[in-house]
């Protein structure tokens, strides 16, 4: 407007004339029409500028409504951060320190999408992965995370991007519920498989829409979707051709013989048809189930065979007691009836012929201290259950006070009310099978003495060496993933001293029986003893399998140099670590040591006490000194050989020192602990 009016005030200090009037008529216009453009460009762009805020505006409630997270990734700094949400800390974060937020199965798909968009393979894409939402916590609350990213280039002519946008939606329901639908599918699916019964679903047309796998087994199909079963309408099939009514299916169920030339069957089955409607009448599917009877067929008939069979056999039972009769006869062998009302009890030589009877009371006297003696006395309550026992007493069937061992069956009979009448049985005579199970016994433990003996020094020298030799293994598996010098190393030191502590223990347990002449060998060496006990406690902490049990290591110096063998006392500490392990299933096992100035046994110099303290079973106090003993164990259901704390005593002994438990007892838990002596340098 400001233009306009300039414009007007300079054509009014010029004179006129025809071509100075147009010009000036001309330069009105422009101006005009200047004016108004503007005018219209300013609307323009305000109605823009409040369609972007608009739009703006519906995007952010769109982001809140959805939950949606928006990071931007500086690929050259490498550095994330937040530009909608708070997934991040407010100063971002590094790249590489994001992926400790990532579930490691996950880390290779987004490290891939990432580096497709990094590298411009991709301006947009996609994947989904594991977050944790606890963020620096480390709390592992894992969502499920879509990412969309974007790559943002510096130009249009950039051959990489310098920014990744990430849209983040959280979709851990919908997964979640997508792999419950699934596991339901699956279930249901599985149920329908495994049926022992085959299954099938027809549409109305009689069109095949599944099958189970025993339907396919009994009507051979050549593959699970067979062309002959699966184009061929049920109605048309030869065994319901005539049965069933296109236009209104009823229930059917019957027996036959199912033959299928073109599919090699032939078999007798049970089928089932079931037709399926709607509310309004109209047939929505077939179900159809079929049943191989053929082997209940063949046992039907097979059960009319046996009952032939059993006619023939009442025939030769005849026979068979006749041959029981003769054993009976002949071998040291009584059958006996003992009569509940009369309370006597009559023996008999094969079935028939009486040896002679005895009352209840005459009987007693026989047995001396058996069963059968009280249970003649309480005859109803002992004898109403069939009974088998070994016992030894004096002679039924002749003179003598000789005793002989006698096996006794009895079998309690009864009336049609089932009230007991009384039992009977055979008595056998085997004195010369128990005399020679005896010898046998005899001979088999001098058999096992000798080879216990060679068992326990197996034993021992399993359970001595499998320590150092876990050890090796395990920090050998170690070695090559780690990444420093200095750390490979301190796990070849630890290697190396296992090694060591092995070499030692062959040589002990091959010279095991020396023990109490002085086999154990004391080489003293000046050593750092608190990084020493660290390297074995590190060792010994793999041991603790259990979550409920915690391993505590007391280290109370930062160096502790002295002098003394070093290998040896590692074997004493994993011996007792190792028996903490196998009696402690809840608490702790606690190990640690010590340096006493003014010693115990010798007062120019310090001791070195070590000490093992553990939650477990305890020892009872009359166990408490035996268990030093070679070979002891409390308890022979747990693992171990009773070797390893005779050889920390020997060792304890080479040391001049002293060992010992200590224990409240059972219940109470354990402290084993060694003191040796030693200086401080």
């Amino acid at each position: 407007m400001t233009i306009l009016l300039s414009h007007i005030k300079i054509l009014a200090a010029i004179p006129l004339d025809v071509s100075s009037v147009l010009m000036v008529v001309v330069i009105f216009i422009v101006s005009v029409i200047t004016w108004a453009v503007n005018r219209i460009s300013l609307l323009r762009v305000r109605q823009g500028v409040g369609k972007i805020k608009e739009i703006s505006a519906i995007m952010q409630h769109t982001l809140d409504m959805g939950k949606n997270y928006v990071l931007m990734l500086d690929i050259r700094q490498r550095h994330a951060v937040n530009i909608h949400g708070n997934l991040l800390p407010d100063d971002g974060m590094d790249y590489e320190e994001s992926f400790e937020l990532i579930h490691p199965d996950d880390r290779h798909i987004y490290r891939e999408f990432i580096k497709r968009l990094a590298t411009g393979e991709k301006e947009m894409d996609e994947c989904i992965f594991r977050w944790d939402i606890s963020g620096e916590k480390r709390l592992g609350q894992w969502r499920y995370m879509e990412d969309q990213g974007i790559a943002e280039y510096a130009n249009a002519a950039g051959i990489r991007p310098i920014h990744i946008f990430c849209t983040l939606t959280d979709r851990t329901e919908q997964i979640l519920l997508e792999k419950e639908e699934q596991e339901m599918a699956n279930k249901y699916r599985r149920i329908f498989e495994q049926s022992l019964t085959g299954l099938a679903f027809y549409d109305k047309e009689g069109r095949l829409l599944t099958t189970n796998k025993k339907m396919r087994e009994i009507l051979n199909f050549q593959s699970e979707k067979d062309p002959y079963y699966y184009e061929n309408s049920l109605y048309d099939m030869p065994t319901f051709r005539d049965l069933l009514n296109k236009r209104h299916v009823e229930e059917l169920y019957f027996c036959t013989k199912s033959i299928i030339i073109e599919r090699g069957v032939n078999c007798y089955t049970e089928m089932r048809v079931h037709p399926i409607y709607k509310d309004d009448g109209e047939l929505y599917c077939i179900t159809f189930s079929i049943r191989d009877v053929t082997q209940e067929r063949e046992l039907y008939l097979q059960n009319k065979k046996n009952s032939r069979d059993i006619r023939e056999a009442n025939e030769a039972i005849q026979q068979y007691e006749n041959e029981i009769q003769y054993l009976m006869d002949t071998c040291n062998m009584r059958f006996f009836r003992c009569s509940r009302a009369e309370r006597t009890c009559t023996f008999y030589k094969g079935m028939t012929t009486e040896v002679n009877t005895m009352s209840f009371d005459e009987l007693i006297e026989h047995f001396v201290d058996s069963p059968f003696r009280q249970g003649l006395v309480d005859y109803d309550t002992y004898f109403s259950v069939q009974r088998t026992n070994l016992t030894k007493m004096h002679p039924l069937f002749h003179e003598g006070n000789e005793m002989q061992w006698n096996f006794i069956d009895s079998v309690p009979y009864f009336d049609e009310n089932g009230e007991m009448l009384g039992t009977y049985g055979i008595v056998r005579n085997v004195n010369d099978l128990i005399e020679k199970q005896e010898r046998l016994k005899q001979e088999t433990e001098r058999a096992n003495d000798s080879g216990r003996l060679k068992s326990v020094f197996m034993a021992n020298m399993t359970h001595e060496i499998r320590t150092p030799l876990n050890s090796i293994v395990g920090f050998s598996d170690v070695l090559p993933m780690l990444s420093t010098q200095e750390e490979k190393q301190e796990i070849i030191h630890v290697i190396m001293n296992n090694c060591d502590m092995l070499m030692r223990l062959i040589n002990d347990i091959l010279a095991i029986s020396s023990l109490d002449t002085g086999g154990i060998r004391i080489e003293p060496a000046e050593v750092d003893f608190a990084k020493s006990f660290d390297d074995i406690c590190e060792s010994l902490k793999q041991r603790v399998q259990e979550p409920s049990v915690e391993f505590i290591k007391e280290n109370p110096y930062d160096s502790f140099v002295t002098v003394l063998d070093d290998a040896r006392i590692h074997q004493v500490i994993t011996n007792f670590v190792t028996n903490a392990v196998k009696y402690t299933h809840e608490g702790h096992i606690k190990v640690g040591y010590r340096y006493e100035e003014s010693g115990v046994r010798n007062q120019e110099t310090g001791d070195l006490y070590i000490y093992c303290e553990d939650t477990g079973a305890g020892i009872p106090k009359e166990h408490q000194k035996k268990i030093f003993e070679r070979f002891v164990k409390l308890n022979d259901f747990i693992q171990g050989t009773g070797l390893g704390l005779s050889i920390c005593k020997a060792i304890a002994d080479a040391c001049h020192g002293e060992l010992g438990v200590e224990s409240e007892g059972e219940g109470h838990g354990s402290t084993f602990w060694i003191r040796i002596p030693c200086e401080k340098r």
